[in-house]
């Protein structure tokens, strides 16, 4: 994130701590829809993707309004927050197997501690993991049978 929008203003400035300038990898389906909006809705002269009919940053006194609207037409449950959505980012990263360090990273947090903390219980379980890892390895090994030993 390059900017952010500050509390009651509609004017840039920078992020709140400089784990907060990271770089997240953009999957393809927001790609798309983000094209998609483009196509249908011009940026903003500042380059803003989300502006209001006349141009203007929206504001933080609109955004609670616009996001319940927008989250409801997407079939979300209502009351569904931004920071719900958050933590659903961060369980689907964690059930594909994704390391707690990278999740850190990406939620801007110091260390994976919060993670673990928060979504520790969300881990998948790791049993069958182990075994299949142990399994590939060994079945990799050959082993000389006991009478090619003593041959």
């Amino acid at each position: 994130m390059e900017f952010q929008i500050a509390p009651r203003s509609k004017t840039r400035t920078e992020p709140r701590t400089p784990r907060s300038r990271r770089t997240i990898p953009l999957p393809q389906v927001v790609a798309d829809m983000l094209a998609a909006h483009i196509d249908e809705h011009l940026p903003g002269d500042d380059g803003s993707l989300f502006i209001t009919n006349t141009g203007e940053v929206y504001g933080r006194e609109y955004y609670g309004a616009l996001f319940t609207a927008a989250a409801k037409r997407a079939g979300l449950p209502a009351g569904t927050t931004s920071h719900d959505l958050r933590h659903h980012y961060a369980s689907v990263l964690l059930a594909a197997g994704e390391s707690v360090v990278a999740v850190a990273e990406r939620l801007g947090h110091e260390n994976a501690t919060l993670v673990l903390k928060t979504y520790g219980h969300l881990m998948p379980d790791s049993e069958d993991r182990t075994r299949r890892a142990v399994d590939e390895a060994w079945s990799a090994i050959t082993v000389p049978s006991a009478q090619a030993a003593s041959g």
